[in-house]
């Protein structure tokens, strides 16, 4: 006959500060002259507060918030001792610092003290929870939405769990950003969509998350080829900023603008938008948004055919992101500097800025991948120059490859416009319709649904 194993409970060994613990809770339920029994009920036996008294189990922060309760006292009366009290309150000040650092050029430090919080001992589930959404959110600012929904995940549970209404609706905002990231801009605009009716809806409503949602719901409509859209949710985003004095969001609502009025054809005023981005972010003294716009001064600088100009601003943002970082904006600035050299016939510098970019993209995230697609794609350009037409199609493909999994339709249409043109000049006139067609298709504008 085989033999049955079964499986025995080993006990938390009884330590000074579980017994501290017991005690107390022991000498308040005398005190309140209550059984065991009648503590515990509805939800917990005589057994289970008989031994958290004695120190044998440590309690779910659950079933101390219930006895808790019916004490009349705050559940950390049980759990205060000098030691935890100083734990707790270093905790404290390290979270807040951490939500300091949630800005482009904070992120990756404080996604490294989210992780090394998270494998202390003795957390609450609220500290977990907001540790989970800190987490989450410095890796949506480091471009990386797959890592980012993982924590997320975990933050929308735990948040479900306390009854939180604030940290769900936190957690539900960083998860539709990091949907957008991931290259899903439709699916993330209508979490957003829904999220605003929620924040709308509340007496009185968060101001702070609304022009947030604002804000991504703008970008959301940028990625899904509708600029006039764009600019509806930008201009509904700025009214609100005014209440709020929000300068980094300022900076995001005037990019935004800038981005939709360029992708309009209105260069003047996307110029005028990104100088005034530009001037936010060195009021507020973010080095990363400041070498962003210095970035997109010099992108609509080459398309207007001011070759100076684009090489002040693109050698501006690289000096402060070598400084500042990340990597990753590094690359990309590269790839623009590669891309303002092909305009001015430069292939020397065209070539050795490509070859800097693709070095210095070692970063994981949708930013390295667009700065990869853009260097590749200058070096097709070359590749082209040089008479291997074979080599610049396939980088041409790995270029429009890369542009896809990002769901970058206008960067893909543009693409594909080249290689149309590469088609057409070596007489494939099949092949360059095909792709003309292609490219009106990924780069047509689609509807975003939106209500002015």
């Amino acid at each position: 006959m085989p033999q049955v194993r079964t499986r025995r409970r080993r006990p938390v060994p009884v330590t000074p500060a579980l017994r501290q613990l017991g005690d107390k809770l022991r000498q308040a339920r005398t005190e309140a002259g209550l059984s065991q029994a009648q503590l515990g009920a509805p939800y917990f036996t005589r057994a289970h507060v008989s031994a958290i008294e004695l120190g044998k189990i440590r309690p779910a922060m659950r079933s101390l918030e219930h006895m808790a309760r019916k004490l009349g006292k705050p559940a950390s009366y049980f759990l205060d001792d000098p030691g935890a009290a100083r734990a707790q309150g270093e905790r404290r000040l390290e979270m807040a610092a951490m939500a300091g650092l949630l800005t482009l050029s904070g992120a990756a430090e404080a996604r490294r003290r989210a992780q090394k919080l998270l494998d202390e001992e003795g957390l609450t589930v609220r500290e977990r929870c907001q540790l989970h959404l800190y987490a989450g959110s410095a890796l949506n600012l480091l471009q990386r939405g797959a890592d980012a929904l993982r924590d997320l995940a975990i933050a929308q549970r735990l948040a479900a769990q306390l009854g939180d209404a604030a940290l769900e609706r936190g957690s539900d905002y960083q998860v539709a950003v990091a949907t957008r990231i991931e290259g899903n801009a439709r699916e993330s605009r209508a979490m957003l969509e829904a999220l605003l009716r929620n924040v709308e809806q509340l007496k009185p409503p968060d101001q702070l998350l609304r022009l947030r949602i604002l804000i991504t719901l703008g970008a959301c409509a940028q990625d899904l080829g509708d600029p006039s859209a764009a600019t509806t949710y930008y201009a509904r985003a700025l009214e609100w900023s005014k209440d709020i004095g929000d300068l980094t969001r300022l900076v995001a609502i005037y990019q935004g603008l800038g981005n939709a009025h360029r992708a309009l054809g209105d260069h003047d005023a996307a110029a005028g938008y990104y100088q005034r981005a530009l001037g936010a972010a060195e009021l507020a003294s973010d080095l990363v948004a400041v070498h962003v716009m210095h970035n997109a001064l010099a992108v609509l600088a080459a398309d207007d055919g001011r070759i100076a100009a684009a090489y002040e601003h693109v050698a501006r943002a690289i000096e402060i992101a070598r400084v500042s970082g990340p990597s990753a904006f590094l690359a990309h600035y590269l790839a623009t500097r590669a891309e303002v050299a092909l305009k001015a016939k430069d292939w020397q510098l065209a070539r050795s800025s490509a070859e800097e970019a693709l070095a210095a993209a070692n970063e994981r995230g949708a930013e390295s991948a667009r700065a990869t697609a853009a260097a590749v794609l200058v070096l097709a350009e070359l590749d082209l120059r040089d008479g291997d037409a074979a080599r610049a199609e396939k980088r041409f493909r790995e270029a429009a490859a890369a542009y896809r999994a990002l769901g970058a339709t206008a960067e893909l249409g543009d693409v594909l416009m080249r290689q149309s043109r590469a088609a057409k000049k070596r007489g494939d006139l099949r092949a360059a319709e095909r792709y003309a067609a292609e490219a009106y298709k990924a780069a047509r504008p689609v509807s975003a649904n939106v209500e002015a």
